[in-house]
């Protein structure tokens, strides 16, 4: 009767456990499904609806502010390959020391396209140098 028991036992604590890891992959999958692209697909999307995206490009020049609420930063972000394709970033939060305008950036948050601005919860800078391709 004890060997049935301790089975049953194992068999729940495995159905438990494979259960838990199961949620943990779909929630983890879920929570990350946000798009990479750069700013002119962004501006390609539909206008109607918000997008969950990472968009990469480069602090434009002009423009750069802080938010209304004072923390953060608010600015133009470029599309790397043409410079006359921007849209508006706002991002409240700490400011990476290598934020400046034309250093790439990557951000991730809510496009929305009606507004032309891009609600950022993410501020990544990119360190060029890193980022190069080595000469051989």
């Amino acid at each position: 009767m004890l060997k049935k028991h301790s089975k049953v036992l194992y068999v729940a604590a495995l159905v438990i456990f494979a259960s838990s890891i199961g949620y943990m992959a779909f929630s983890g999958f879920a929570g990350g499904s946000a798009y990479f692209i750069d700013v002119a697909d962004a501006l390609a999307l539909p206008r109607d609806k918000t997008h969950p995206v990472r968009l990469f490009g480069k602090v434009g020049a002009d423009g750069i502010g802080t938010p209304d609420e004072g923390i953060g930063v608010r600015f133009q972000l470029e599309d790397n390959k043409n410079a006359a394709k921007s849209l508006w970033v706002t991002f409240k939060g700490a400011v990476p020391d290598a934020f400046a305008p034309g250093a790439e950036v990557i951000v991730e948050g809510l496009y929305q396209g009606g507004q032309n601005n891009f609600a950022a919860k993410k501020l990544m800078t990119q360190c060029p140098s890193k980022y190069k391709k080595r000469e051989s």
